[in-house]
């Protein structure tokens, strides 16, 4: 532990870092990520920076706090399997390769943290005071309990300091200015309420009956826009490889002590050994196999492309030819062996095998657009009239106008008119439409209430007709009294993103060198009261 702990200075630099600190904590280092360890490897890594090593014990707590964190905001429903195909491998490698990457630039510009800052610092955490006060003999205990020693946890707190310590540096550099502040203010103040009725093109699309002479048609004569159709959409016409295979599971759960995982092991073992002296592979998985959802169809998983099943289970599989048995694989869910019966191949479908289908899609998306397009224009001119868009197309289900008659439909879906609520000028968004520029600037354009926006607005969805429910205009006199929350706002966003730009110039410009595994192989979780 360090010679010196002293109580009695508290610098301003430990005031603005205490907070940020805990947050670091918690989330990379924190209790209750001990003892976790990658099954199936022995890397002595988990990233390289430039040789700055991150250990893997500091990756496998980063992740293990990392996925707690995501399962406290989800549920119990983000599970191992899902943080997979949502890549937090990834994530937590990540940002602890940024973190390498800061502390060597803090490095190079002479940041350093003092031993009597990193002893106040220690001293100012809660966790090891007592009645107020800090309490040294807890804090060896908790330290050494929970991060394996003293030494290990002030290396890390004082990587912490130093990587905020060139984060405030770098954030300082982040300047807004009154022209910004005005605009951005003037931007939010001015907002509009439109009550909108939209016309999907999904919709129309029922209302259309295409013929195979249309198609042949359209074949004859617009090849070229086929062609680009078929250039502009490459990942409809990339069929991704695929195996079909059978598994028999042993199941065992993740960070099981070692002694139960091993028997399961070796109970896959023996089973992968009547597979080698000729036993029938659907026969043993009916009679063995511990997944309800295969074991009675003889362990049969149909085919699947990548993504679809556990990491080191679909890299075992497409790493086989058909009619070949693995050795046990071990994934989250226990012990694996696998037969894969099929393999096909990864293939682009030629444009010939789907010029056709391509023909016809382009076929009736046309005609759909013409139907919504009328169908919008039509109740636009009803609305230009007099009438109101809400009484035209009601909410309620089974009433028209005023309560007469059946709601309209387009396609057999019901229309209906749709209130954004008040919204400001934020990039060409628009409640309920998404991405709109042109209906957007129309709305701004648009000065009173009920005021109908004089065109169709086309978007990627289909049209769409609006009315102005609610106008606020922006009020000078309040300009002052939001000046600085504005300011602030607009401050954290520009750091934000300059520490983004400053992180990627980093990386562009650094050897980096990830260890596999750590992507690859199962990262057993540590138990913890919180789970």
């Amino acid at each position: 532990m360090l010679d010196i702990l002293r109580s009695k200075s508290r610098s301003v630099l430990t005031y603005i870092l205490f907070g940020i600190i805990i947050v670091v904590f918690v989330v990379s280092f924190g209790p209750g990520s001990q003892g976790c360890q990658i099954l199936g490897a022995s890397p002595t890594y988990a990233v390289e920076v430039d040789g700055y090593v991150v250990e893997p014990e500091d990756y496998e707590q980063h992740y293990n706090q990392l996925f707690r964190t995501y399962q406290a905001r989800v549920g119990q429903t983000f599970t191992r399997e899902l943080a997979d195909q949502l890549g937090l491998r990834n994530v937590a490698l990540n940002q602890l390769t940024d973190r390498a990457l800061a502390l060597q630039e803090a490095k190079r510009r002479g940041i350093e943290v003092t031993d009597d800052e990193l002893s106040r610092t220690i001293q100012s955490l809660p966790a090891f005071q007592t009645g107020g006060r800090f309490d040294k003999d807890l804090y060896t205990r908790s330290v050494a309990g929970t991060y394996g020693s003293p030494f290990r946890f002030e290396k890390i707190l004082r990587e912490d300091l130093a990587y905020q310590k060139m984060l405030a540096l770098l954030r300082e550099s982040a300047q807004v200015s009154e022209d910004a502040v005005k605009q951005a203010w003037s931007d939010g103040a001015d907002q509009v309420d439109l009550v909108l009725v939209r016309f999907p093109l999904a919709s129309a699309r029922k209302e259309v009956k295409v013929s195979d002479a249309d198609v042949k048609a359209f074949l004859a004569a617009d090849r070229p826009r086929i062609e680009r159709f078929y250039k502009e959409n490459p990942v409809r016409y990339e069929q991704k490889a695929r195996v079909s295979a059978r598994h028999i599971l042993v199941r065992v759960p993740e960070g099981a002590p070692a002694a139960q995982d091993d028997a399961a092991r070796k109970k896959a073992e023996a089973l992968a050994d009547r597979l080698k002296k000729g036993e029938e592979f659907a026969a043993v998985a009916k009679e063995a196999s511990e997944d309800p959802g295969s074991k009675d169809k003889g362990g049969d998983l149909g085919f699947f492309a990548p993504g679809a099943m556990a990491k080191p289970f679909e890299d075992a599989a497409f790493a086989m030819k058909a009619g070949e048995v693995s050795p046990p694989v071990r994934t989250r869910f226990g012990w694996h062996i696998i037969r894969v019966d099929a393999v096909e191949p990864a293939r682009t479908v030629p444009l010939a095998d789907v010029q056709a289908a391509i023909a016809r899609e382009l076929v009736e998306g046309d005609a759909a657009r013409k139907v919504a397009d009328r169908r919008a224009a039509e109740a636009l001119a009803q609305a230009k009239g007099g009438k109101r868009l809400a009484d035209l197309f009601p909410a309620a289900p089974g009433k028209g106008e005023k309560g007469k008659g059946v709601a309209p439909t387009l396609g057999g879906d019901p229309l209906k008119a749709e209130d954004t609520g008040l919204f400001s000028r934020s990039g060409d968004f628009v409640p309920r439409v998404g991405a709109a520029p042109a209906l957007s600037a129309a709305a701004f354009a648009a000065t009173t209430p009920g005021q109908v926006l004089a065109v169709v607005q086309e978007t990627a969805a289909g049209p769409v007709i609006a009315q102005v429910k609610e106008r606020k205009h922006a009020d000078p006199s309040r300009y002052a009294e939001q000046h600085d929350d504005i300011a602030s706002q607009l401050r954290a966003r520009h750091q934000a993103q300059l520490e983004a730009a400053w992180l990627k110039g980093l990386r562009d410009g650094a050897k980096i060198k990830v260890n596999d595994a750590i992507l690859r192989g199962p990262v057993a979780r540590a138990e913890s009261p919180q789970q």
